[in-house]
């Protein structure tokens, strides 16, 4: 006979996205493996598309279920449709106390389905970037606005990973209450049970040629991440520096833009091979568009490395022009040609060393999950009071 739960006691948490590979999953990969860790009485199931099986290949253990969606194009509506009937299957069999639902498209096509869920589930939703926020018409983002307030009312609680998150939120009339910021947080080394890296202690690095910097970019080769801009700014200074780009095009069907002769493309590597690069480089180059947070540059400073960023979303936050890398506006090429070549090597160094304290004050894995876990305890204890 099943054992019966303590009043107010967490027991399962379900995550479900459908987001294929790049910031959301190792999003997830490290909010999982530290709950993994830190909550040892708790099931916790993730439901995700296929093609992050491998990228999410270090969660395991009697009380994980990873459960993959089958279909090669995760936000097709029938894929969202299977999805989300799916996961009404899965929440109304195993009645977790939390749904917890990962990016804009699970969180439109689950969220709808909320009052067929059982009385004990909580849901939270995290956007991890507002659709509303991206760039497009202002008639689009009123109705992806209108849209999400109607939604809110089928969510316990919204969790913003960013200030700037929340406030895009509050401006747009999503109801403060539901609003709850938790900021991303990265392991050290970006895995669990490695150790804990030291900053980088001199700017040059091995395997890079000589008198030349090492420009790194991570992420989708796609428009919001301005994977253009990095290739422009690398052909600027193609006598000067070197590039080294990790990821691929997911989203966009339209060709890559020719490479100039000076950057390297290595695709999607595992969390080691991208810390690696980050302690060879001089900086990372974060060009994007738009973006709720920003993965990438926590993981960059937590590696000791200097970040240079779009003054845009969550970046703003987590970037201190002048102390830990220098901010620039999006699309500027001149600028960040213009940044890169003022800055010293001291300076890199000095940018890679604050970085690092930074990260360990703000961006920690473990943070991220005690705070999260205490939203869990507080949305079941409010539950069971009812």
């Amino acid at each position: 006979m099943a054992e019966t739960p303590r009043a107010g006691s967490l027991r399962r948490v379900t995550h479900v996205t459908e987001a294929p590979l790049g910031g959301v999953v190792s999003y997830l990969d490290e909010l999982v493996g530290a709950q993994l860790r830190s909550l040892p009485d708790v099931h916790i199931d993730l439901l995700t598309p296929e093609i992050n099986r491998e990228a999410l290949a270090d969660l395991s253990g009697p009380r994980f279920t990873l459960i993959a969606f089958r279909h090669r194009r995760s936000r097709s509506p029938m894929a969202l449709l299977s999805m989300a009937m799916q996961t009404l299957r899965h929440v109304r069999r195993t009645r977790p106390d939390i749904l917890h639902i990962h990016s804009t498209f699970a969180g439109a096509a689950i969220r709808v389905l909320a009052p067929l869920f059982p009385k004990e589930t909580q849901v939270i939703y995290c956007p991890h970037g507002w659709a509303f926020s991206r760039q497009g018409s202002r008639r689009s983002q009123a109705v992806i606005g209108a849209v999400e307030r109607w939604l809110a009312t089928s969510s316990d609680r919204i969790v913003c990973i960013s200030d700037y998150e929340r406030r895009e939120a509050a401006a747009f009339g999503i109801p403060e209450d539901r609003l709850v910021v938790i900021e991303n947080g990265i392991s050290p080394r970006g895995a669990a049970g490695q150790p804990e890296p030291d900053p980088r202690s001199t700017p040059a690095v091995p395997d890079r040629r000589p008198g030349r910097r090492l420009i790194a970019f991570a992420g989708r080769f796609d428009r919001q991440k301005g994977f253009d801009t990095f290739l422009e700014v690398m052909r600027r200074l193609e006598d000067e520096a070197d590039g080294i780009a990790i990821g691929s095009s997911i989203t966009s069907k339209e060709a890559l833009p020719d490479c100039p002769p000076n950057v390297q493309i290595l695709g999607w590597q595992d969390r080691t091979a991208v810390f690696d690069l980050y302690r060879r480089a001089d900086l990372l180059l974060v060009p994007s568009r738009w973006e709720g947070f920003g993965l990438v540059a926590a993981e960059a400073m937590q590696a000791g490395l200097a970040v240079f960023a779009s003054r845009v979303g969550g970046l703003q936050d987590i970037v201190v022009d002048g102390d830990t890398g220098r901010l620039f506006q999006p699309d500027d090429v001149d600028g960040i040609v213009a940044l890169i070549r003022a800055a010293s090597d001291a300076d890199l160094v000095r940018f890679g060393r604050n970085g690092h304290r930074r990260y360990l004050a703000r961006y920690t894995a473990e943070r991220m999950s005690k705070d999260m876990t205490a939203l869990y305890n507080r949305l079941v204890n409010e539950n069971t009071g009812r």
